[in-house]
């Protein structure tokens, strides 16, 4: 599992310490994920072009209408707006949202719109995103070369698709992006409202691993899912970054009957968690 940063929260004024991490991303082929609705994001990226840095590595969201025509018209456009506003010469990835029908009349068209960005050189690589309830309708898409992979939350807490969907990715030749890797940074907070008998099992997981604390039974729990390709990390403190990076080339995996038992405590104990 890599490391990649997101641009979530940021302040309107211009941040000094968030450029660093920035430009760390950048100078180390760390990915940048952000959206076109994600505010005070172009600042940094203006930083960069005015500074002749050049910005490759991203991953941006895309929205996907139900409606046929709104489709060829709204993907396009899309493209088009985060290329000019982000001053990037092409998107690494595409994070494509609101989960679009797996039937093949959708699909023929979805793809033949991302087929002529990509034969352009617009976009390269495709990753669906899911929550729970999407589960069903994108695991028919899981032999589908097409796309490269998958794009949900996922820490020892949240989870955003169904154990057998998450099983059949691991079994795939899908990649997982991971997105809020360490509960938002606030695992122990989450835990305390949950029932205590998932905190115990939990405690059991991590001090049978000799993991100290949570941040590195998370980062265990995801490099036992073989499939995670990185994990997006929404810290503003470089410092920070460089200790998670260092824990992530560190810890060792947990083995499959500790990960396997995180996934049924989920189950058991906090099917929600991933709405909170």
């Amino acid at each position: 599992m890599k490391v990649s940063i997101g641009t979530g929260s940021l302040q309107e004024c211009f941040n000094e310490d968030y450029w660093k991490i920035f430009n760390y991303a950048v100078q180390n082929n760390h990915y940048i994920h952000s959206a076109l609705n994600y505010p005070n994001v172009e600042q940094y990226f203006n930083r960069a072009n005015s500074c002749k840095i050049r910005v490759t590595k991203v991953i941006f969201k895309i929205e996907i209408n139900k409606n046929p025509i709104k489709k060829i018209i709204n993907i396009p456009k899309q493209i088009n707006l985060i290329l000019n506003k982000f001053k990037i010469e092409f998107i690494d990835t595409i994070q494509i949202c609101n989960n679009p029908s797996a039937n093949s009349l959708n699909m023929l068209l979805l793809k033949k719109i991302l087929i002529k960005l990509k034969k352009k050189g617009l976009v390269k690589n495709f990753f669906l995103e899911s929550f729970i309830p999407f589960s069903d309708n994108l695991n028919n898409l899981i032999n589908d070369d097409f796309f490269n992979g998958y794009i949900f939350k996922l820490n020892i807490l949240q989870r955003g698709v169904s154990s057998n969907f998450l099983y059949n990715i691991m079994n795939s030749k899908k990649k997982i992006i991971c997105i809020s890797p360490l509960s938002a940074g606030n695992t122990e907070k989450i835990i305390n409202t949950l029932d205590n008998k998932f905190k115990l099992e939990l405690n059991k997981i991590a001090k049978a691993n000799n993991l100290k604390n949570y941040i590195s039974l998370n980062i265990a729990f995801l490099k036992s899912i073989n499939k995670v390709e990185f994990g997006i990390f929404g810290t503003k403190n470089l410092s920070r970054l460089i200790d998670i990076k260092n824990k992530i080339n560190t810890i060792n995996p947990l083995k499959f009957s500790d990960m396997k038992k995180i996934i049924e405590l989920q189950e058991k104990y906090n099917p929600r968690v991933n709405y909170k």
